[in-house]
């Protein structure tokens, strides 16, 4: 096969060479109202601590909560809810949450809410942010973690098809995480 150049912005990767898992991270205002936003520029960083990171646009309601509020929640969506969170972009702060038709619950051990309907949820403390480029990176360490107790009672192998977590591809396409394989 033959390589070509392909673009570098990814704004014109068709197909994106980049998926990134899709989770809602939540938080509260400073008037204790329930915030959510689609992301899917998260990853891992460190495993002792348990920290990870998640990027998005600068100056945004999301980024603004957690600076004020010191925490986070990650919650995990699986395939059934893949309209609703393509979909909640088009609402901001409380109308987002009424429009989806989402749960709100309180996480734990931060001062955030958590989603009721998603499977999986982490509970991050706030360690630090950063501006890179035209966005910001937030640093959180996980403090709690829940899972649906359903998923852990099947075999190892089966689990991530219970959990069905979905990656984002583009504007308007997502794949699931359906089909796992052990080497």
């Amino acid at each position: 096969m033959k390589k070509i150049k392909y673009p570098i912005d990814k704004h014109d990767w068709h197909p994106s060479l980049i998926p990134g898992l899709i989770v809602l991270i939540s938080s509260y205002n400073s008037e204790k109202e329930s915030n959510i936003a689609p992301k899917s520029w998260l990853q891992m960083v460190s495993f002792e601590p348990p920290i990870l990171m998640f990027s998005g646009t600068e100056g945004n309601t999301t980024e603004k909560n957690i600076i004020e509020s010191n925490c986070f929640g990650v919650n995990f969506v699986d395939s059934s809810k893949a309209s609703k969170v393509f979909d909640c972009i088009q609402w901001f702060g409380k109308e987002r949450i009424e429009q989806t038709g989402f749960t709100m619950i309180r996480a734990r051990k931060i001062n955030a809410p958590l989603i009721q309907e998603c499977k999986a949820h982490l509970e991050c403390r706030l360690l630090s942010t950063i501006k890179v480029g035209s966005g910001f990176v937030i640093f959180g360490e996980i403090v709690a973690a829940s899972i649906w107790e359903e998923i852990l009672r099947v075999e190892h192998e089966k689990r991530y098809e219970l959990l069905d977590p979905i990656v984002f591809l583009e504007d308007g396409m997502y794949s699931r995480i359906n089909n796992t394989s052990k080497v």
